[in-house]
């Protein structure tokens, strides 16, 4: 598939799939909370503050409306019953796991 097919083809999954993720700052949220999930160490937010996404209200403004729409949710650790972690909704990751598909272009050789 040519390049701008595929940015055609994501941009429109995004549209379809992904509407609830308004600003560049819901995607780079997302994207940290799912890295993390990830890695098996989920992020509280004190980290998600120390990534320097954006201004410590802009976050909690974020992270707030990510929660009431579903999408990120809250659990306390395992390890310190005190701290709360955040984690994508189940549905979330694998609707963030076909965008990658979508996105994922394989290069020619020259």
């Amino acid at each position: 598939m040519h390049l701008f097919a595929r940015l055609r083809d994501a941009r429109h999954f995004e549209r379809t799939h992904l509407g609830e993720l308004k600003k560049l700052e819901d995607f780079d949220l997302v994207r940290e909370i799912g890295y993390h999930q990830e890695l098996g160490a989920p992020l509280r937010m004190k980290t998600l503050y120390l990534l320097d996404l954006g201004s410590v209200a802009t976050i909690q403004r974020r992270v707030r409306r990510l929660k009431r729409l579903g999408l990120i949710v809250q659990k306390k650790s395992a390890h310190d019953g005190r701290a709360l972690e955040l984690l994508l909704n189940p549905r979330l990751f694998k609707v963030i796991a076909r965008y990658a598909e979508i996105l994922a272009v394989k290069r020619k050789r020259i």
